[in-house]
């Protein structure tokens, strides 16, 4: 039975949890914690009423428990309830659309989870709350360790590494645009050094914080930080935004490597007006000069640029879901293994430091690594226990034919190379071109340590499930044969971390 918490720490647990409601835009969330029964209780709760149906336990094989386990490392949400065979009747029964939840892990344990339902204004989860979730996630977790629920209790002292000075990234912001303003960032970061220009200034607001991005050459006086916060809040003000008054504002102030010094004149352009976010870029300049607005424009620019790419991805994702499971096919294990697959790939690549654009590869490859077995008897095949001969060798065709199926995809990239290559072994013992060492695709020894993590760990797997650290040990015996030995440590630090 899980030990209760006082009245202080349920208080703290709740303010955790209004998170949920303030950042991720959820209507109600629930705290669940690991008791001794092998089940998650319930710990804590917002925004359930009277009539709603909270949970007072989610016991193991509950669909609500099975989704959980399945998705344990990362932050997972469904928006349509018809999309999950079993979850979405336990959804319809609860009064709910739409779920995220939130793992929660102490060492090498899943100690509990955050069950977030429904969004305002009838909204559906996206990519972009996910590492939103993630930090709240962060939070709830050191809670857990100041506590010593799970552990010897760790102060707040103790506690890893303070977190810098705010910055656009800070995961306190609801940001639906990431990837946009983190390309609006960089126009500021370049833009500060450019003759004429004395700094850039990037605020980005939900109307409940702000974060402000200063590039400057030298440090602004107090004087021109007012002036800048002025100006930038009569933009958003007109655009219909609620700033919060200046004492609440994150600033980040950085050198810009320019050496303009003059700081005269300011010029200011909101360039996504939300809801539910609002960005403002500025230029400050000396008297007279013209840059300020070709940085707009170029910022304006970039800004619509990076917006079509993420559309893109986002439409090359989907795709790819419906290639994985045409038609009225469902494959849930194929696809569960698929996403988890994906998740850990592309946290892989961005982590060894490839291009933003194989970073993507590499991501919709993970996901289509196995798309070749919906051709080959998948519904049969995938899950026995013990397969014979033939079994096995109709098995090891998927990557040749999964590669075909890609072929005529014309996906920037080896997007077919990736997942022909993605069973081949570092010491060449794979299939199906017994390729070795660096002659592999990168992408596909990515694909290749992520899928077998997965398979290690998932409790959906056609195997006896490990956990984190006996995966990891296993894999760590195969660096040098199976895996790629400079991947091996990365990996270790991402599941790690």
């Amino acid at each position: 039975m899980l030990q209760g918490l006082d009245p202080e720490s349920e208080r703290h647990a709740k303010e955790l949890l209004y998170r949920c409601m303030e950042e991720l835009g959820a209507v109600k969330a629930a705290l669940y914690l690991s008791g001794s029964g092998g089940s998650f209780e319930l710990a804590a709760h917002y925004g359930f009423g009277r009539r709603d149906a909270v949970e007072a336990e989610v016991k193991p094989g509950s669909p609500l428990y099975d989704w959980v386990r399945r998705h344990r490392t990362m932050p997972s949400y469904l928006n349509n309830p018809k999309d999950d065979a079993a979850l979405g009747p336990f959804l319809e029964n609860a009064g709910s659309v739409r779920l995220l939840t939130i793992p929660l892990t102490v060492g090498d344990r899943l100690v509990g989870l955050v069950d977030a339902r429904d969004k305002a204004r009838k909204l559906a989860y996206s990519p972009e709350d996910v590492p939103i979730a993630r930090a709240i996630g962060a939070g709830l977790e050191s809670f857990l360790r100041e506590l010593g629920m799970y552990g010897p209790a760790v102060a707040p002292s103790q506690t890893p590494t303070p977190r810098p000075a705010p910055t656009l990234a800070d995961s306190r912001l609801p940001l639906p645009f990431v990837g946009v303003l983190q390309a609006l960032a960089a126009v500021a970061t370049e833009s500060a050094r450019l003759p004429t220009v004395a700094a850039t200034a990037l605020t980005v607001t939900d109307g409940k914080t702000v974060r402000a991005l200063v590039l400057r050459a030298s440090p602004l006086e107090s004087r021109q930080r007012e002036a800048l916060a002025a100006h930038q809040v009569r933009a958003l003000e007109a655009s219909g935004a609620r700033v919060p008054p200046l004492a609440r504002w994150g600033w980040a102030e950085e050198a810009s490597d320019g050496s303009e010094k003059r700081a005269e004149e300011i010029r200011s352009a909101v360039i996504l007006a939300g809801p539910p976010v609002w960005a403002v870029f500025s230029v400050l300049t000396p008297t007279g000069g013209t840059a300020g607005d070709t940085v707009l424009a170029l910022a304006r620019g970039q800004f619509d640029l990076a917006r079509q790419l993420r559309d893109y991805r986002r439409a090359a994702r989907n795709l790819a879901r419906i290639l994985l499971e045409p038609g009225e096919t469902t494959f849930p294990h194929l696809r569960q293994h698929s996403q988890a697959v994906s998740e850990l790939a592309q946290r892989l690549a961005a982590g060894v430091g490839v291009r933003e654009e194989e970073e993507e590869l590499i991501t919709v490859a993970a996901y289509l690594h196995d798309v070749g077995l919906r051709e080959l008897d998948y519904a049969r095949t995938y899950r026995m226990e013990r397969p014979g001969e033939l079994e096995k060798r109709m098995y090891q065709r998927h990557p040749v034919v999964g590669a075909r199926i890609l072929e005529s995809a014309e996906f920037p990239g080896d997007l077919a190379g990736i997942v022909r290559h993605h069973h081949e072994r570092w010491d060449g013992s794979g299939y199906p071109n017994r390729l070795a060492g660096r002659n592999i695709p990168l992408g596909s020894r990515i694909v290749h340590l992520a899928e077998v993590y997965d398979v290690l760990t998932s409790p959906s797997s056609y195997r006896r499930t490990l956990g984190r650290d006996a995966a990891l040990d296993l894999i760590r015996s195969e660096s040098g044969r199976q895996f790629d030995p400079e991947l091996v440590p990365l990996f270790e630090d991402l599941v790690r971390a």
